[in-house]
């Protein structure tokens, strides 16, 4: 008999967030990434140099969250920060030719934990559940502590307009 929590959505996602999370991690423990790193890394390769609060919108992370994300990136020399010449009060960061290469290498084991995350389901189950993660993170996500701040969202609001 199942109580009634644990049909909840609440529930049910965060239980599959502490799932993908272990899978994750076992997948990409030779890199010694979490998906947190692996996401700020792959947001600067992808594109390029952001100041630190743009970077923190762009992979929806708090001030605070982004802030510790990329000292430990910068401790392992996977990233550099500098102060912005135009605002000196902002940070800029860059990924490194060693965070190039960590991330292109751990992309495999990446790409192999989100396979293994939605192994129970076929490809239109997965193509389904990949579509409604997707608006339920799009349609919430001015409810969210820290919201993605990217140009889908900036477009998708000026289209509500």
């Amino acid at each position: 008999m199942t109580t009634r929590y644990e049909g909840m959505a609440g529930h049910l996602l965060r239980r599959c967030h502490q799932i993908a999370v272990a899978i994750f991690l076992d997948e990409c423990e030779a890199y010694e990434l979490t998906p947190l790193q692996f996401a700020v890394l792959e947001s600067l390769g992808s594109s390029g140099p952001q100041d630190q609060v743009t970077l923190g919108g762009a992979v929806a992370l708090d001030r605070t969250t982004i802030s510790l994300v990329i000292r430990k990136l910068e401790q392992r020399e996977l990233v550099r920060r500098e102060k912005s010449a135009q605002d000196m009060r902002a940070k800029i960061v860059t990924i490194t030719a060693t965070g190039r290469e960590l991330t292109d290498a751990a992309l495999r084991a990446v790409q192999s934990a989100q396979q293994r995350i939605v192994a129970p389901l076929d490809d239109a189950e997965t193509g389904q559940l990949l579509q409604l993660l997707t608006k339920l993170a799009q349609g919430n996500n001015s409810l969210s502590r820290a919201p993605e701040k990217t140009q889908r969202h900036c477009a998708s609001a000026a289209d509500s307009d």
